[in-house]
């Protein structure tokens, strides 16, 4: 394929994909100006600094620097190549891509596509053989037992693997998949030896598990018989990684963002049996410990999180983390109660759907209140020492409250169960508070994530920029969209921009114009190559200016640009003269105070000069 069709098709593709939809899919955006706004997928915030742009096409964070088109977004956010991310974007607009294209000129069939089209078949292999062969007659029969109805097996795409070592591993290679390549997918598995490779799920039933996008990229398999282990996930692969997968996301993100709510519970299972209650914003983990990236997952979508785990103690230690974790990610949250021993799923079939969305999720406990009924639990009063040693520890829980509201309504409560006085209790919280702030200083840390914004405080900086930096700025972003402001920058000031960066992204634009290309500053950012001159160009491409600029202010702007030597001199030629005159006035041998005045007197003569200079280029200096 020559390069101006593979442009060609690459602006195809761009113009036929909106950035809004393909974000939101991603990352909750709201209306702010005539931008888009929302956490950013690639870094930790609180408080929203990723911009989109609907009528431009391009996104860009203000406060990691990441931007750029729709190809930018889906590279960065699915670590895809620009092939894959092209073969994926053209499949969502339903573009035919050559048969053999890519960027190498090899063919198209890549190893980690393979991989995405192997699980989607695998799905529906194992689907087929659950309801409609022999194989899956007694794992259709349990999950009927279980109370899954025919509907909710469809709509989950629940399968089964059958007990066998080649099943899949035969399928697979009549189909001409590589069996290296399904193994290093998880699909299947090779034996100590290396010697063999067989099926790695056997006499399960399969859950599939996918991406944001709702491709599969995992599953999960339950043993049928109960045998260990009970419940068995796919390996690490280059699709699936447990500690940045979200179990339904794809599927309850609209009802999510509708409610501004999730439900957090510890199991497919779990989800599977809420949805199929008419609870549709159920997520999971998958058995694994809960992260960072997964409490930032669900911060983009949501604003309260129900924490709905197991009744037991490893269940009520593993929502401690999760609290921590979706705290510090800005989410507000509650913790759902279930009886000691019970799990959600075992709850819905015992109890019924109104039972436990009347008994369980509207009687989501506060953090605050959890802890305390947790602290309570544990603890065993039998006199006055019990009681003290409870009251303490109940008030570091407390304290660590931020609304002195919230701390002044459970003091009370706290004072209320145990008859005390509500000063006492105020002193004693005091003195707690007191003994956490101490605490905290020993220990504080700066976060290592949040580059610009800390604990959802932007800080101010008053410095402004210098002048030549500004105009170099507004110069790069008229001529990305003007190729006559270019021609006339390229003209007067040449390769002469005095950031770095901005030379750079001048030179770019020069090049870019000199191969014919039109004024786009969409395809300009794409054919950018350097990443740091790529965020640059989508960060410019973002700024609020007006579309139409005078030949005046060009003109001003380029002045500001070429006079930065003369400007720079000067300031460096006054500070000198300062600092001799200084010198002079303590000087206390009076030749060498001659000689410093001297000194100071020539360089006043180049300071004139170059003051009369800049006036005749209509410098404001």
């Amino acid at each position: 394929m020559s390069r101006s069709t593979s442009e060609e098709l690459t602006q195809q593709i761009r113009s036929a994909i909106d950035i809004v939809d393909l974000i939101s899919e991603h990352v909750q955006l709201k209306k702010s100006g005539r931008s888009m706004i929302g956490l950013c997928p690639f870094h930790s915030e609180k408080t929203p600094s990723f911009h989109v742009s609907a009528e431009r096409q391009f996104f860009h964070c203000f406060g990691c620097k990441a931007g750029g088109d729709v190809f930018s977004f889906i590279m960065q956010m699915e670590q895809l190549t620009f092939p894959e991310a092209q073969r994926k974007l053209a499949e969502r607009a339903g573009i035919q891509l050559p048969a053999t294209h890519s960027a190498d000129g090899e063919k198209e069939n890549t190893a980690k596509l393979a991989m995405y089209e192997a699980h989607k078949l695998v799905a529906k292999l194992y689907h087929h053989v659950l309801t409609s062969m022999p194989y899956g007659q007694k794992a259709m029969e349990y999950l009927r037992k279980r109370g899954m109805s025919d509907q909710t097996i469809a709509e989950f795409q629940i399968g089964f693997a059958p007990d066998s070592w080649d099943f899949l591993t035969n399928w697979l290679q009549k189909r001409g998949f590589s069996l290296p390549v399904m193994v290093e997918a998880g699909l299947l598995a090779r034996s100590e030896s290396g010697q063999r490779i067989y099926d790695r799920f056997r006499g399960r039933i399969m859950f599939p598990i996918h991406d944001t996008q709702g491709e599969v990229i995992g599953f999960g398999g339950r043993s049928l018989d109960g045998s260990p282990p009970k419940y068995l996930n796919s390996p690490e692969s280059p699709l699936f990684s447990k500690s940045s997968v979200i179990f339904n996301l794809h599927r309850s993100r609209t009802s999510i963002r509708k409610r501004k709510q999730a439900i957090l519970f510890e199991g497919y299972v779990d989800v599977i049996s809420a949805w199929q209650a008419g609870i549709q914003q159920g997520i999971a983990t998958l058995g694994t410990a809960f992260t960072e990236q997964q409490a930032r997952m669900i911060r983009r979508n949501a604003e309260q999180v129900i924490i709905c785990y197991d009744g037991d103690a490893a269940g009520q230690e593993a929502t401690e983390k999760a609290v921590d974790l979706l705290q510090q990610a800005g989410c507000a949250v509650r913790v759902a109660p279930l009886p000691q021993g019970v799990d959600p799923d075992e709850y819905i079939r015992r109890n019924g759907a109104e039972a436990f969305s009347q008994n369980v999720l509207l009687q989501a406990l506060p953090v605050t209140a959890f802890r305390l009924q947790k602290l309570r639990t544990r603890q065993v009063i039998r006199d006055e020492s019990d009681q003290a040693r409870y009251v303490q520890e109940a008030l570091s829980i407390i304290t660590q409250l931020p609304s002195a509201v919230e701390r002044d309504m459970y003091e009370r409560q706290l004072a209320e169960e145990f008859s005390l006085s509500l000063d006492a209790i105020k002193v004693e919280a005091r003195k707690a508070y007191k003994r956490q702030k101490l605490h905290q200083q020993r220990d504080k840390v700066t976060p290592a994530w949040n580059n610009s914004i800390n604990n959802g405080k932007f800080t101010l900086t008053k410095t402004l920029p210098p002048a030549h930096q500004t105009a170099e700025r507004m110069l790069l972003y008229y001529m990305m969209r003007s190729r006559e402001v270019a021609d006339r920058v390229q003209q007067e000031c040449g390769a002469r921009f005095y950031t770095d960066e901005h030379s750079a992204l001048a030179a770019y634009l020069y090049a870019y114009y000199a191969e014919g290309h039109p004024e786009d500053p969409g395809r300009f950012i794409h054919y950018v190559q350097d990443e740091k001159c790529k965020q640059l160009a989508s960060g410019l491409a973002m700024m609020e200016c007006k579309e139409h600029v005078s030949e005046l202010e060009i003109s001003d702007y380029i002045r500001q640009v070429n006079n930065y030597p003369m400007r720079a001199e000067l300031d460096e030629l006054r500070a000198e003269q300062q600092k001799l005159t200084l010198q002079a006035a303590n000087e206390e041998d009076e030749d060498a105070r001659r000689q410093t005045v001297i000194q100071a007197a020539m360089l006043g003569m180049r300071i004139h000069e170059l003051e009369n200079a800049l006036k005749e280029k209509g410098s404001d200096h």
